[in-house]
């Protein structure tokens, strides 16, 4: 009943998103390349103020963020049914008036908008009150496929189902008030005070970015070294690891229900993401050599501890041993060096 490998394609995406932050700190050489490059201007640069002024929406995003880390999963056995609620269902399913293998089940846990289930299905629930049937007249798909990868039976045929919702678990954001702020000990004790230091941090960022994003367009490259096809090579073996471990035989298959393009595309993405790595790499040691720019002891461990906390690492020790540690002070070089670009800008038009 569910949409093929669908289930397990929501593990691979989010799987393989670790994978690509993994890949872009491992494996790679210091790249001592100046020469390879010819660097634009990255001192003074002049940024219109309506590229990195902080809007009304990044400030929603932002505080949605930290109100979703603060979150509580609460379960309702009334109301009905939201996008995004993980509901717990009855259901069955049959095909012209006869039920079909894998079309009923009890207690199935559901995330609404997943896309887990066929067309429809998870739309239809979507205002559903808890405890009351909801019938559901769909099609499957014309590609649907059986649990042998397949072309099914039932592809493209009318389906009928009967669900009943039990309950739904949602996660409950907390209100943003003075005492929440207050209650995350963060240093801050009122919304307006937060939202101060929020607007501060949201266009450093933005300025950072800008700035970085000038100094790119600005630089050319003259070669590209063999690093990059290093790289390139090395997020395809992580790729063709999975696509084996979940039991493709087609990497172009495994591109189009993974990712969402085709081998092609993937190929092509995988390229310029390493080409666009090893340019701001090669740019940020480049500037760090003109400008006599080095990390201390303290910027390298501070650093190090950050990269193991994003990872989820109890121990930075732990973490080095997994990731290339030249690598990773290349990350923390290129950070600085972009702050450093950042600062000494000129922001016109204010």
């Amino acid at each position: 009943m569910k949409s093929s490998k669908k289930n397990q394609n929501r593990i691979i995406k989010i799987t393989l998103l670790f994978i690509i932050g993994a890949i872009m700190l491992t494996g790679c050489s210091p790249y001592k390349n100046s020469r390879y490059i010819e660097l634009g201007e990255y001192m003074n640069l002049q940024l219109d103020y309506s590229l990195i002024a902080v809007t009304a929406q990044d400030m929603e995003n932002e505080i949605n963020l930290l109100l979703d880390k603060y979150a509580d999963n609460v379960v309702f056995d009334e109301g009905t049914v939201q996008i995004k609620d993980i509901a717990n269902i009855d259901y069955s399913g049959t095909v012209d008036d006869m039920p079909f293998e894998g079309g009923a089940a009890t207690g199935y846990d559901l995330e609404i908008g997943s896309n887990l289930f066929i067309p429809g299905f998870e739309e239809g629930l979507i205002g559903a009150f808890i405890g009351q049937p909801v019938v559901l007249n769909l099609t499957f798909p014309t590609d649907y496929k059986d649990k042998d990868n397949n072309v099914s039976a039932f592809a493209g045929k009318e389906v009928r189902f009967q669900v009943v919702v039990n309950k739904v678990t949602r996660r409950v954001l907390p209100e943003y008030n003075d005492e929440f702020i207050k209650n995350i000990d963060n240093g801050y004790n009122t919304v307006d005070e937060y939202n101060e230091y929020l607007k501060k941090e949201i266009y450093n960022y933005k300025k950072t970015q800008a700035a970085w994003k000038m100094v790119l367009d600005n630089t050319v490259v003259k070669k590209y070294p063999d690093t990059v096809q290093k790289r390139v090579d090395s997020i395809r073996e992580y790729y063709e690891y999975y696509m084996a471990y979940y039991g493709y035989s087609s990497f172009n298959e495994f591109c189009m229900d993974a990712l969402g393009q085709t081998e092609e595309e993937f190929n092509q993405t995988n390229l310029e993401s390493a080409r666009d790595g090893v340019k701001q790499e090669m740019i940020s040691q480049a500037i760090a050599m003109l400008e006599k720019i080095k990390l201390s002891a303290n910027e390298l461990d501070e650093g190090y501890d950050n990269y193991a906390q994003y990872y989820g690492y109890d121990n930075t020790d732990d973490f080095l041993k997994d990731y290339d540690k030249e690598s990773i002070t290349n990350s923390i070089l290129l950070n600085k060096i972009m702050e450093y670009v950042s600062a000494n800008s000129v922001v016109i038009n204010d």
